[in-house]
């Protein structure tokens, strides 16, 4: 007999034995390798005078920068 208690604070059957939600290291430390390759190939981009490898360097690094933030705030909840 199924338990139809609305105040019951466990999850119910179509809960159980789910896959679980990954943890978001992998997706972090890809995230903090690619920012500090892309950072650094910045930096040599920008001091070889090359603007499009520049500006493409600087993208990536301010995605990486928004990445790790919306895990990091995701992580706060």
């Amino acid at each position: 007999m199924p338990d139809n208690d609305p105040y019951r604070l466990s999850r119910g059957p179509a809960h159980e034995g789910g896959p679980r939600p990954e943890s978001p290291q992998a997706g972090r430390t890809v995230l903090w390798l690619l920012l500090v390759l892309s950072a650094a190939a910045n930096t040599v981009a920008s001091m070889a005078g090359v603007t499009v490898v520049s500006l493409a360097c600087g993208l990536v690094t301010a995605a990486c920068v928004i990445g790790l933030v919306v895990l990091r705030l995701r992580g706060r909840r």
